[in-house]
C-alpha cells in the first residue's frame, strides 16, 4: 500500500513524461496489488497523449474545475471560514510526525497528504486516509467518461480501502443482511 500511494502522490502531481515513462517501467516490474494495475492503467493511456495537450488536460481538469481542486478541506467544506481551523488541523498533524508541508503549498494538497500516508512512521487513529477516500470517491465519478485520471483515482481508492479480512477471519467476520456466501 505505501508504495502505491506513494507513486500515486506523483503521478496525481503535474505531469511529467519522463516521471510517467519511470513509472510505466516500474509497475510492469513489480507485481503488487490490485490497484496497481490501475495505476499502470493510468500510465499507459497517460503517455499515449501528448505532453502538452495532458498538461494542459491537467490543468483544465485540477486547476480551473472546482468540484475537481486537489485539496482535501475545500472538497469537504468549500471556501469557508471553518477551513481554516482544519488546514492548522492537517498542518499539526504533518509536523507532529515530522513531514513538512513545501513552501507555497497548502497542508490538505492530496498529493502531499497521499505522499504523509505513505512515509508516516506508523498508523495512526486519525481518519485521514478515510477522509481522503470519502473526497475522492465523488471526484472520480465527477471525472468525464473514459478519462485516464480515472484509473489513477481508481488506484488511490484501492490503497486506501482498509485490508479485507482472508482466510479463517473472513470466516468469522460477520455476514450483513443479504450478503451473498459461496
Amino acid at each position: 500500500m505505501r508504495e502505491d500511494l506513494k507513486l500515486a502522490a506523483v503521478l496525481l502531481g503535474y505531469p511529467d513524461a519522463d516521471l510517467l515513462r519511470r513509472a510505466g517501467r516500474f509497475l510492469r516490474d513489480e507485481s503488487g496489488p490490485c490497484g496497481r494495475a490501475h495505476l499502470l492503467r493510468f500510465v499507459d493511456e497517460a503517455s499515449a497523449v501528448p505532453p502538452l495537450d495532458l498538461a494542459g488536460h491537467y490543468s483544465a481538469l485540477f486547476d480551473f474545475r472546482e468540484d475537481l481542486a486537489l485539496y482535501l478541506t475545500f472538497q469537504e467544506q468549500g471556501d469557508a471560514r471553518e477551513r481554516a481551523p482544519a488546514l492548522l488541523a492537517l498542518k499539526e498533524l504533518l509536523r507532529r510526525d515530522g513531514f513538512s508541508c513545501p513552501r507555497g503549498e497548502l497542508p490538505d494538497y492530496l498529493p502531499l497528504l497521499l505522499e504523509y500516508l505513505a512515509e508516516r512512521p506508523q498508523a495512526s487513529d486519525d481518519d485521514l486516509p478515510g477522509r481522503i477516500a470519502a473526497v475522492l470517491g465523488p471526484m472520480r465519478e465527477r471525472l468525464p467518461e473514459g478519462d485516464p485520471y480515472a484509473h489513477l483515482f481508481d488506484g488511490i481508492l484501492a490503497a486506501l480501502a482498509p485490508p479485507r479480512p482472508s482466510g479463517a477471519a473472513a470466516a468469522r467476520a460477520p455476514q450483513g443482511r443479504g450478503a451473498v456466501t459461496a
